[in-house]
């Protein structure tokens, strides 16, 4: 669990974790230069956890990576600090990871704190799908129609019974072989937040690895903890930054450059809807 000024959050994710059916072997918590009482509030509350405190803000990747260097197990979990996990949601993943060699990762259905499903994930960014981001007339689409669009973000539903493949699983509550990291390296540090997972992912779809969601007990997950809302401006310009540079780093030809253009024409105007849509 990577914290940042989430004092209150990372207690519930850490009470919830310790009441799991399956107990973790090991439970890690990078502190990423909190400005409040998160280290002595963690050390306090839950001295059986490794706390690791890091003199610098080392974003998602460099906070979870500084994590899974200690992580001494097989499977590894990463959780955001702002989740509470259902009692037996970490024993049915790690069942299903150990029952389908084939996968590396696997995520567990996301709810928000008031039971609606949440998206776990979605595919890799092509020219139209960055245009179903940027431009939302998605909004107006049935329902039917919205969950069918393989968009950056899947719509939100509840995961078939045989899962959910996906290009990408969310790393909310991610979990994954540690073999992974033998064949595609850890987490890409060179984003600070947001697409970290995505093009992590990507190198694990690469290396010929599936991506899935799974049936099990949810996860509940509040959503950008450290943001005041999902619509925050800086959270909106955070993400679009890391979705350049994914495109930037990853891909080739007239795809790249025809992103990056809808990127440079829509980036304000989106950011601008999605403001409004956040005051209504």
């Amino acid at each position: 669990i990577v914290s940042f000024n989430t004092c209150a959050l990372t207690g519930k994710a850490l009470r919830a974790l310790y009441n799991s059916s399956e107990l973790p072997k090991q439970v890690i918590v990078v502190d990423n230069n909190s400005e409040d009482n998160s280290v002595s509030v963690i050390r306090s509350e839950f001295p059986e956890a490794v706390l690791i405190e890091s003199k610098i803000n080392l974003g998602f990747a460099g906070g979870n990576n500084l994590g899974i260097r200690s992580a001494t197990e097989p499977y590894i979990w990463l959780l955001n600090s702002d989740t509470e996990t259902g009692k037996k949601s970490l024993e049915e993943l790690l069942d299903y990871l150990e029952s389908h060699p084939e996968a590396g990762a696997v995520g567990p259905q996301l709810v928000y704190p008031n039971g609606a499903w949440q998206s776990t994930g979605g595919f890799f960014p092509t020219a139209m799908n960055v245009l179903y981001y940027l431009l939302p007339f998605t909004y107006f689409l049935p329902k039917v129609w919205r969950e069918k669009l393989h968009s950056i973000a899947v719509y939100p539903r509840k995961i078939p019974v045989r899962g959910l493949d996906l290009d990408y699983v969310t790393g909310a509550a991610l979990l994954f072989r540690r073999s992974v990291i033998e064949k595609v390296g850890f987490m890409p540090e060179d984003y600070f937040m947001y697409f970290e997972e995505t093009d992590w992912c990507y190198q694990m779809r690469k290396a010929g690895l599936a991506l899935r969601v799974v049936d099990c007990e949810p996860v509940m997950h509040v959503y950008g903890g450290s943001f005041k809302t999902k619509y925050d401006r800086k959270r909106l310009r955070m993400f679009l930054a890391s979705l350049r540079k994914f495109v930037r780093k990853n891909y080739r030809g007239l795809v790249k450059h025809l992103i990056l253009a809808e990127i440079f024409l829509f980036g304000r105007l989106s950011i601008w809807l999605k403001g409004l849509k956040n005051k209504l």
